[in-house]
């Protein structure tokens, strides 16, 4: 049975575990959704019901908790304790003789319920999961993928072909244009009265079934090279849009934990199939481990340790699963045993954590935690004698700090210690967005053999996209770190006390919150354009798919009066000259009656 100072402590460090999970889990389900944003993008687009969206949810939930668990129990229990030592309540602990082996059992408690939770998703769980989510892959293009044809719109998102229906309803389709457009400089048009679609389970793929058509083979540049057929019934198949074909057999993490097993005892068992299944176990008791370091970094009698602990965190886990990448990596190149490859940081830190709880008990206060905590000190105190040794910015910061009309003093008191929050979570999302894309891209990158420089490239064309994601989730803990750590000090209090409203007080902070909803509009529409081509590049190169033309595809095409259809490969607005100009016109049966070509 706990006692009370046992059921105290979990308290302590459980909840801020869940809080941690929470938000980690959503940065994480960010990046693990990336993989699979044409998915999401269909959905919402044709209004797909709440069942749908559950089940998409469900099967990539267990893949990002198997990384957040570890993450939000480290968080837990280093901010727990730092709030615990903050108010002396460690001094106390150790006043009446508790060890720190005492204090260890409702950590580790966690610890286990984590570790268990954690190695039922990714043994049991997590590869079903993966291979329900590549079904729904088909499932729901299949089902939606006429929705997706629009009356007179030109459809680009089928892989080299433009579709365009004059009336569609339902699979039956009348006024038909399929434009094959493999090759952009010779386009092949298909024209067809009316066509039907059926799915082809088999291939997945549609098969477009066209009656009373032409075909026609053009060359603006190249008129003497024109053909075209006709036909009566034709069949054509049309892949399900941005749906790569079905592998015959499932990847790596779509197999179960029990058949890499028996491989493994049969000795069938590849290197990738050995490492997957090590880190499978590794990872949840990376839970057992954390507590072993949490715990002795925690308890210290350093004052405001909760920040201390978020710092920690950020660096514990980056060292841990940088390693852990290390180690599969060379692992899977086949210089290291797959064991060590995914144990050996497991092995590392819990070394260091035995470490850190002998010396905790012969020591009254965390050294490594002090002298960090002084070190953030020594660089806090040396930019600021910097800063204050600048007559013009001292004049500056006079004006501004004394004028009725601008910012006060507690006006910047309240946004130095916004930013400081601001920036610690803004590097913990984005290092554990990085980190979470890392681990789902690591198997490509050993299969594919990708060079450092390419997976730095694409990091660096993905951080963009990542800080859209992540920042306005970060603006609102930092606030509410910020004023929650006004509160518990009594300064809110005091400020109201000097006939201060809240309101006044939080002033300074929708103005940077408005500030920054700035930023993040200057980086949606001057960044991410060009960053998201190529980052999409980059991941296309670790992913082994073949290159993809982001830019200028030569897909111009225009629906216009008196039933013509045009395409294009350039115009130019100043002149109002068009090159490399095709015009077909067609009757009421879709039959076409005249090509016209121009250079």
């Amino acid at each position: 049975m706990m006692k009370t100072l046992d059921r105290y402590i979990f308290r302590e460090i459980f909840f801020p575990s869940l809080i941690a999970l929470a938000a980690l889990t959503f940065v994480a389900f960010l990046a693990f959704s990336r993989e699979i944003g044409w998915l999401l993008e269909l959905i919402v687009r044709q209004s797909a019901t709440i069942s749908e969206i559950w089940t998409i949810s469900v099967a990539i939930l267990p893949n990002v908790l198997t990384f957040t668990i570890p993450m939000a129990v480290l968080v837990g229990i280093l901010t727990g304790f730092g709030r615990i030592s903050s108010d002396s309540e460690a001094i106390a602990f150790r006043a009446t003789g508790l060890s720190m082996i005492r204090l260890l059992l409702p950590v580790m408690l966690l610890g286990l319920i984590a570790c268990g939770t954690s190695l039922a998703i990714n043994a049991s769980f997590a590869p079903g999961k993966a291979a329900r989510l590549r079904e729904l892959r088909y499932e729901i293009a299949a089902k939606q993928v006429s929705l997706e044809v629009k009356p007179r719109i030109f459809n680009e998102s089928l892989t080299n072909l433009v579709l365009y229906v004059q009336t569609p309803e339902g699979f039956r389709w009348d006024g038909i244009m399929l434009a094959d457009m493999t090759q952009p400089d010779h386009p092949r048009v298909t024209f067809a009265r009316s066509g039907n679609l059926f799915k082809d389970d088999e291939n997945h793929a549609f098969v477009l079934t066209l009656t009373d058509g032409s075909t026609h083979v053009v060359s603006p540049l190249a008129p003497d090279r024109y053909s075209f057929d006709t036909f009566e019934r034709t069949r054509i198949s049309v892949p399900i849009p941005e749906t790569p074909a079905k592998p015959d057999k499932p990847t790596i993490q779509e197999i179960a934990t029990r058949t890499i097993w028996n491989n493994m005892h049969a000795k069938t068992a590849t290197r990738e199939e050995q490492i997957e299944f090590h880190r499978r176990f590794a990872l949840p008791f990376a839970c057992l481990v954390f507590t072993l370091v949490g715990l002795p970094l925690g308890v210290s009698t350093t004052r405001g340790s909760r920040s201390m602990g978020l710092v920690l965190s950020l660096i514990l886990m980056l060292i841990y699963y940088l390693a852990f990448i290390g180690g599969t990596r060379v692992a899977g190149n086949a210089q290291f045993s797959p064991v060590l490859g995914a144990w050996l940081p497991n092995l590392a830190f819990a070394m260091l954590g035995l470490f850190l709880l002998a010396r905790s008990d012969r020591e009254h206060e965390n050294q490594l935690l002090t002298r960090l905590a002084s070190a953030m000190r020594w660089f806090s105190g040396r930019f600021a004698a910097f800063r204050t040794s600048r007559t013009r910015w001292s004049r500056w910061k006079y004006s501004l700090t004394h004028h009725p009309k601008f910012f006060r003093l507690l006006d910047i008191y309240v946004l130095r210690g916004f930013w400081f929050f601001f920036v610690l979570v803004l590097i913990v999302f984005v290092s554990v967005f990085i980190l979470v894309t890392l681990f789902e891209l690591l198997p490509d990158i050993v299969k594919n053999q990708i060079d450092t420089a390419i997976v730095v490239s694409y990091f660096f064309y993905l951080l963009p996209q990542i800080l859209y994601y992540v920042l306005p989730l970060t603006v609102l803990l930092a606030i509410l770190i910020n004023l929650g750590t006004l509160t518990k000090t009594n300064e809110t209090l005091a400020v109201k006390a000097g006939a201060i409203s809240l309101y006044r007080l939080g002033l300074p902070l929708i103005l940077m919150g408005l500030a920054l909803s700035g930023g993040i509009y200057f980086v949606q529409d001057f960044m991410l354009p060009y960053s998201n081509q190529r980052q999409d590049e980059y991941r296309n190169l670790i992913k082994g798919r073949a290159p993809q033309t982001y830019r200028d595809p030569q897909r111009k095409w225009m629906a216009g009066s008196e039933d013509r259809i045009y395409h294009y490969n350039y115009f130019d607005p100043d002149l109002d000259l068009f090159g490399g100009i095709s015009i077909f016109e067609f009757n009421d049966t879709w039959l076409v009656g005249k090509i016209t070509l121009g250079s």
